[in-house]
C-alpha cells in the first residue's frame, strides 16, 4: 500500500460507510489510479464497497470489494445509492407488508360498514316502534280527553236531573194543600 502513497495519493485514516459501484454491469478494479495500470479483475454491478483515498486526478478512487481485494475504480461509478438488486427485494417487503395492511383495514372497514348498517337498521326500527308508540299514545289520550268530556256531560246531566226532580217536587211541595191546624183554643 505505500506504493500507491508514493505516487500523490491522499490518504485516508478513517475508513467510510460501505458504498457501491454503480449498476453498469461491472467495474474493472485497477491496481493504480488509472486506466494504465494493470486490471486486478471486475466488480460486478451492486456489489458492496468499502472506499479509500481518492488519487490526486480524482478520477479514480481507491475501493476494497466483498472479497477483500483492494484496487482502483473510475470514480464515476462509486454511488451512495444502493443498487436496485438490495432496493427492490426491501421495497418488495415493504410493498407486502403495506398490502397485508391494506387489507386487513380493508377486512375491518367491511366489519364496521357491516356494524353501522345493522345499527342504522336497528335504529330505523327502533324510530318506527317509536311513532308507533306515539300514535297509540296521541290515541289513548284522545279516548281519555273524550271520555272525561263524556264522564263530565254525565256530571252535569245527572247534576241538571237532580236540581230538575229538586225543583219539581218544591213545586209539588207547595201546591199540595197544607192541612189546617186545629185551634185548640183552651181559653
Amino acid at each position: 500500500m505505500s506504493s500507491f502513497y508514493s505516487h500523490g495519493f491522499q490518504e485516508s485514516t478513517t475508513e467510510q460507510p460501505s458504498q457501491y459501484v454503480r449498476e453498469d454491469l461491472f467495474v474493472f478494479l485497477h491496481a493504480g489510479p488509472g486506466r494504465n495500470y494493470r486490471i486486478l479483475g471486475s466488480i460486478d454491478a451492486g456489489t458492496a464497497i468499502t472506499v479509500g483515498p481518492r488519487g490526486s486526478e480524482s478520477d479514480f478512487t481507491q475501493v476494497t470489494d466483498d472479497q477483500g481485494r483492494e484496487g482502483w475504480i473510475e470514480s464515476r461509478f462509486v454511488s451512495d445509492e444502493a443498487p436496485s438488486t438490495l432496493r427492490i427485494p426491501a421495497l418488495e417487503s415493504a410493498l407486502e407488508a403495506s398490502q397485508s395492511d391494506a387489507a386487513t383495514l380493508a377486512a375491518e372497514n367491511t366489519e364496521l360498514r357491516q356494524r353501522v348498517n345493522q345499527a342504522e337498521q336497528q335504529l330505523a326500527s327502533v324510530n318506527e316502534q317509536l311513532q308507533l308508540q306515539n300514535s297509540e299514545v296521541a290515541s289513548l289520550t284522545a279516548s281519555l280527553d273524550k271520555a272525561d268530556q263524556d264522564e263530565q256531560m254525565r256530571w252535569f246531566t245527572r247534576g241538571g236531573m237532580v236540581a230538575g226532580a229538586g225543583v219539581l217536587l218544591g213545586i209539588l211541595l207547595m201546591l199540595i194543600p197544607k192541612k189546617r191546624r186545629r185551634n185548640s183554643e183552651w181559653m
